[in-house]
């Protein structure tokens, strides 16, 4: 007789799926299924799911604490309990503190587990030591802080509003990769579907049509096209007058952006832009999809405030099937604050440059304990070479928690095994979608595992702070409660019945700004914003050209069967021995590069070797490879060697897609 449980994957993947997870007698996860009666996840499951027992049961978990012997990332541990691993954690960490002060304490983490309690939770203890504080810059926060400086939020469309449109442009987003349930939306809408993309992905194979244009010249085609419609009167003006403010500075700043200028620098037809611009212009309602990837360049917040002003121009604000869809996250308004405790104001640390940090001779003081958890930096971040030579000092005192020997976890002092999602309660929220969804814990943690919630919780206690613990459950339910706007009555309680509930909104699909108010100086939809103004920021997004030291735009966008980093040690799921790097045809015949041979890819800050494959899915004077890889796994090095850690023009994000290199025939 099989049990049978409500989970959520937590992964930092738009679709957040909700399942069923069926356990036997003995205790052990028989299979996992998606839940049909879910508004997204709609009873299946990705690659990644449908293998996700290869991962829990992999014989490569960690079961039990360890600590290091030999020289850092040289993977040399043994064995040792967990009161031995706290003791040696706490007793360095008020040795530190004693000496350094806590400023020098920095916790590492982000999405590798997205529930409210192991992502949040463990920040009470960290801000109750006053340690540094890491800023959450290598995803999302340029676009987000873009699309808040024009509408007040970046809380766009309803997902499952897409179903309502007729015309859908994909800008810089490849769904049918990264959002399977979304791209499935889209497709059931029967919309005519356009994608904004340097990349020839799968999504661009089957849409109807493809914008293949210059990587980083996005915002050159919207504004393009947004001088187009308002010159060819396929703008709404009465939309314009009455729910958005400074349209004549936008009309006058953007009236240098003809067709013959945009085709110029983003490498297409100038009668690609004629015909883009009149189709969205005179479709309605029309959704713009804005993904990820197009803010991580160095002017990814101009590119990302540019593409939103399109849907204000033409009115495809407040209506079902119209309007932008970046990120759903802003919607779950409930105190955050209750999960972290009293943040105040301290050293901010940029989580993209954490080289730059644990190597600053001049940061006073310097970083002296790095807790890891949640993330594997010596992966995903950028630069990785600095990051290295960080990780390897030898007065850095360094705790990883994890499921697997990771990258980052060789370069321990300490390393302790983590729980799966499958062994612990949480709760998530989705960045895809209007849903609330509970993961009840299924099985007992394999060997010693603990979740981010226990580990922490003995952590205070050893430290004396028995004021922060309380009890998961209770404390779940007080954030929940808390929750404003269409988190309004979501509880606990109703959430176990069903497993997930949606938000309480006035419709369903949600129609994004259906009371046309905004929460910007205006009340309106700003086209000058008075708040980027304010900061120090054109108010009016233009165009800036982007030059590298190299000939070659290495674009490195995420792959199907892989979570950021996650899986890629499980073979079952993904098997590369060498990274593929994929190159235009004129530019391996010009370095007599043939189809499989190894290539040396580098610039200034480092190398790796990959295999070449000559594609048709980059232009000339574009390369391409999907990660994230483990260096660990595989030969020759990754992407991330040459990756810069300079930061976007709005929040500092990361800018992995503006990376130059030269390639070379080994």
């Amino acid at each position: 007789m099989t049990k049978i449980v409500f989970s959520t994957c937590p992964k930092d993947c738009y679709d957040t799926c909700a399942m069923y997870t069926h356990v036997d007698d003995s205790g052990r996860i028989v299979r996992v299924e998606g839940r049909r009666e879910h508004g997204l996840t709609r009873g299946f499951l990705c690659n990644k799911g449908q293998k996700i027992l290869d991962w829990v049961y992999s014989p490569d978990r960690l079961k039990y604490p360890m600590k290091r012997k030999g020289p850092k990332g040289g993977g040399d541990f043994e064995r040792i309990t967990w009161k031995e691993a706290m003791d040696i954690i706490v007793q360095n960490l008020k040795r530190i503190i004693k000496e350094y002060g806590p400023l020098s304490v920095l916790p590492y983490e982000y999405a590798g587990h997205m529930g409210l309690l192991s992502r949040y939770y463990p920040y009470r203890f960290f801000n109750k030591i006053g340690a540094s504080q890491l800023e959450y810059t290598i995803c999302s926060e340029t676009g987000k802080r873009a699309l808040i400086y024009h509408y007040g939020t970046h809380a766009g469309m309803d997902p499952e509003d897409i179903v309502n449109s007729k015309y859908v442009v994909i800008w810089g987003f490849n769904p049918a990769w990264t959002s399977l349930h979304f791209f499935n939306l889209i497709k059931k809408s029967g919309a005519k579907t356009v994608v904004v993309d340097p990349v020839r992905s799968e999504t661009a194979e089957r849409a109807d049509e493809h914008i293949q244009l210059r990587p980083g010249t996005d915002s050159a085609l919207a504004l393009g096209m947004a001088n187009y419609l308002i010159n060819n009167g396929l703008y709404d003006i009465e939309f314009v007058e009455k729910h958005t403010y400074g349209f004549s500075e936008y009309k006058e700043t953007i009236k240098d952006y003809t067709p013959e200028r945009v085709s110029s620098i983003c490498g297409i037809e100038k009668s690609a832009v004629e015909h883009f611009a009149e189709e969205y212009g005179s479709t309605k309602p029309a959704a713009i999809l804005i993904g990820l990837g197009v803010q991580r360049n160095v002017n990814g917040g101009e590119i990302v405030r540019s593409i939103s002003l399109l849907p204000a121009l033409t009115g495809n604000i407040g209506i079902h099937g119209g309007g932008f869809f970046y990120s759903s996250s802003a919607y779950f308004t409930v105190d955050y604050d209750m999960l972290k405790g009293s943040t105040g104001e301290r050293r901010k640390i940029n989580m993209i440059r954490l080289g730059e940090a644990l190597l600053d001779e001049e940061l006073k003081p310097p970083i002296k304990f790095l807790f890891v958890y949640n993330s594997n930096p010596a992966a995903i971040c950028p630069d990785l070479n600095r990051v290295r030579e960080g990780l390897s000092r030898d007065d850095l005192f360094t705790v990883v928690h994890d499921l697997f020997m990771t990258d980052t976890a060789e370069f321990a002092d300490v390393v302790l095994p983590a729980t799966s999602y499958f062994e612990t309660f949480d709760v998530h929220f989705t960045y895809c979608g209007l849903y609330v969804s509970v993961n009840e814990k299924a099985i007992e943690p394999i060997g010693e595992s603990r979740s981010n919630y226990e580990v922490f919780t003995e952590l205070a206690r050893m430290m004396g702070y028995n004021d922060i613990i309380e009890d998961p459950e209770r404390l779940t339910d007080r954030v929940l409660r808390s929750g404003t706007g269409f988190m309004k009555g979501i509880t606990l309680e109703r959430l176990r019945e069903k497993g997930f509930m949606r938000l309480n909104t006035p419709s369903a699909p949600h129609v994004a700004f259906y009371d046309l108010r905004f929460n910007t100086p205006s009340g309106k939809i700003e086209f000058y914003s008075r708040a980027a103004e304010a900061d120090g920021l054109p108010p009016i997004p233009g165009y800036t050209k982007v030059d590298g030291d190299y000939p070659l735009r290495f674009i490195t966008p995420f792959h199907r069967d892989l979570l950021k980093s996650q899986y890629f040690n499980i073979r079952s799921i993904y098997s590369e021995e060498w990274m593929v790097i994929e190159i235009n045809k004129e530019d391996a015949e010009a370095r007599g590069i043939k189809d499989g041979d190894l290539v040396k890819v580098y610039n200034k800050r480092g190398s790796c070797t990959m295999k070449a494959k000559i594609s048709s899915r980059v232009k000339k004077g574009v390369v391409l490879s999907y990660g994230i890889p483990w260096p660990k796994l595989v030969r020759g090095g990754t992407p991330n060697f040459t990756t810069s850690s300079a930061v976007s023009d709005i929040g500092g994000g990361s800018t992995y897609h503006t990376n130059y290199v030269e390639v070379e025939k080994l």
